[in-house]
């Protein structure tokens, strides 16, 4: 008797969290954060109102950076994104009523920001990151929505994705959801400027830095609790730490790092990767009152301190130590003729390794990608550029670029671990 007693409770237990499941599965746990009012259709004259606003928003938010493939039309999607389950492809953006967004209600794109549903109840992926726009004001969707609206629609059919995403897992998203998507507050401090209520607003929403620059659970979802202390591998590049303490270790302040979102341009360095993308179509075309009002909730740490930089690291004594010699023999050879002989660059040429940011990093993986791989002429704003850097795969040998990428970050990065040949041999399998 006890026996089946003890069997009948766990049965029922069984039936509980199988009922449970269910109930997520089909979404029963899921709450709309609309408002009612957002079922009423704008008018023209509120649209034409909201267009500045919302071409300013469209860029904070990176839409065409994700939703433009190099080589096509703006907004019409087609970009890949990589995941460990396959390969997603952003969307059509435009307002084309059979492959884009012509047939979106006011109502629709808020939820698609507020709550990652689109229109039919399908759930979104979150390489749309819904997580960070869902603390978008209503009347700054309302805005965003009537510049999408006044794009030219282009007839682009989306790409498909691929992997497990060819699977019907959407309603699926509704665990996902459960585990990973905080109802979230624009941040506020007592005594915070307006700078700094505004750097807030769109970092942590619309910009959705932390999207790239924390790293991600195992279920993919946004580890806040480690707040943009650095992202995982993104086009074979490691997301830097973007920590306040961090830029200012890197020799940021308020002033240079607004330079950078500007221009793509500064003292560490020159905007690369995915980073060279978020620049090209957002912060170089953004408002200068709201880049630096990024840059200030940025480089303000968790005590409401505007940081400085500290003076820029002292070569270390391994630098001069014979082991090293060799490394900087292959700078002089390869890389001063651009880079200068003691690392300061050269301005529309190449960048300054002095201080720069991949050789400060204390992961070298970037460093020895771009000794690698090279980078292609970058040009920014200005009528700036930095000439094309060749790889150099080809021309050095693991233990030389280990030699080289070990000299550059004790001259001038501040690091004393080297780096080993087995290390470039890694990165050198992945390319």
């Amino acid at each position: 008797m006890k026996r089946r007693g003890l069997r009948n409770v766990l049965v029922l237990i069984l039936i509980v969290l199988v009922l449970l499941a269910l109930a997520v599965l089909f979404g029963l746990f899921r709450t709309s954060s609309v408002s009612p009012d957002v079922k009423q259709a704008l008018t023209e004259a509120q649209k034409q109102e909201l267009l500045p606003r919302g071409r300013e928003l469209a860029l904070a938010g990176d839409c065409f950076g994700c939703h433009s493939k190099t080589e096509g039309p703006k907004a019409a999607g087609g970009v890949p994104i990589a995941t460990p389950f396959g390969t997603l492809h952003s969307t059509n953006i435009t307002p084309d009523p059979t492959y884009g967004i012509g047939q979106y209600t006011r109502e629709d794109f808020h939820r698609v920001l507020r709550d990652g549903i689109a229109p039919g109840n399908r759930n979104l992926y979150p390489g749309m990151p819904f997580v960070f726009t869902h603390v978008t004001r209503t009347e700054d969707i309302d805005a965003l929505y009537a510049y999408m609206m006044s794009l030219p629609p282009i007839a682009e059919p989306n790409v498909p994705n691929t992997g497990v995403f060819t699977l019907p897992v959407r309603p699926f998203m509704n665990f996902w959801t459960l585990i990973n998507f905080p109802k979230r507050q624009p941040p506020t401090r007592e005594g915070a400027s307006e700078q700094w209520l505004r750097g807030a607003y769109l970092v942590e929403g619309l910009g959705h830095c932390a999207s790239c620059h924390t790293p991600r659970n195992l279920t993919m979802g946004v580890s806040f609790d480690k707040h943009f202390q650095g992202g995982d591998i993104v086009d074979g590049l490691v997301v830097p730490n973007i920590t306040a303490e961090t830029l200012a270790q890197r020799g940021f302040d308020a002033a240079s790092l607004s330079q950078y979102l500007r221009t793509g341009m500064s003292a560490q360095g020159t905007a690369f990767g995915g980073m060279y993308t978020v620049v090209h179509f957002s912060t170089s075309e953004m408002e200068p009152a709201d880049i630096d009002a990024i840059a200030t909730y940025l480089m303000t740490d968790e005590n409401g301190q505007l940081l400085t930089p500290p003076p820029g690291p002292a070569p270390l004594a391994q630098a001069s130590q014979p082991l090293l010699q060799p490394g900087r023999y292959h700078y002089a050879s390869a890389c001063a003729g651009c880079h200068g002989a003691q690392g300061e660059g050269i301005p529309n040429v190449a960048p300054p390794m002095d201080g720069n940011t991949a050789v400060m990093m204390s992961n070298p993986s970037n460093l020895i990608t771009v000794i690698l791989q090279g980078i292609d002429t970058q040009t920014f704003t200005g009528n700036q550029r930095m000439y094309a850097m060749p790889g150099f795969a080809d021309r050095m040998n693991n233990e030389d670029i280990a030699l080289l990428a070990s000299w550059m970050r004790a001259q001038w990065g501040g690091q004393e671990e080297a780096v080993t040949a087995a290390q470039v041999q890694a990165i050198r399998a992945k390319q």
